[in-house]
């Protein structure tokens, strides 16, 4: 059995590896995408730019969602990154709160510890994010 992570140390760990410096957004945000994706893929979803024909299609958002909040993040082509967090009741988001990128990061670091200590997929993928 591999070694459990201590739980405030698994949260720093998250933290770290979600924090996005506004001068890196887009490639955080590519990053984030990639390591949901794979880690993640029935949880998250990725809105990608770009003209049809182009050979580079940057995240313009990036949703991972939990049953009860949806964590979404967005780099618009032109402004700055914009991070948000839904309250989720019965499937209808109730409350949208726009959030900066550092309370997002720990709100979501949060939301996927709590995760992985009720699921052990959710643990495994975890681990993946944080490796």
């Amino acid at each position: 059995m591999q070694d459990d992570l201590d739980p405030a140390l698994e949260m720093e760990v998250v933290t770290a590896a979600l924090r996005m410096d506004k001068e890196q957004a887009k490639d955080m945000l590519e990053y984030l995408a990639q390591k949901f994706e794979a880690c993640l893929p029935e949880s998250t979803t990725v809105k990608r730019g770009g003209w049809l024909l182009s050979a580079d299609h940057p995240v313009e958002q990036l949703t991972i969602r939990f049953p009860d909040q949806h964590f979404q993040i967005e780099k618009p082509k032109h402004g700055p990154v914009s991070a948000k967090i839904m309250k989720i009741v019965r499937g209808v988001v109730l409350k949208t709160t726009e959030v900066p990128t550092e309370d997002w990061t720990e709100a979501l670091a949060q939301a996927l510890s709590e995760a992985a200590r009720q699921n052990a997929s959710t643990r495994d993928a975890l681990q993946k994010l944080i490796m």
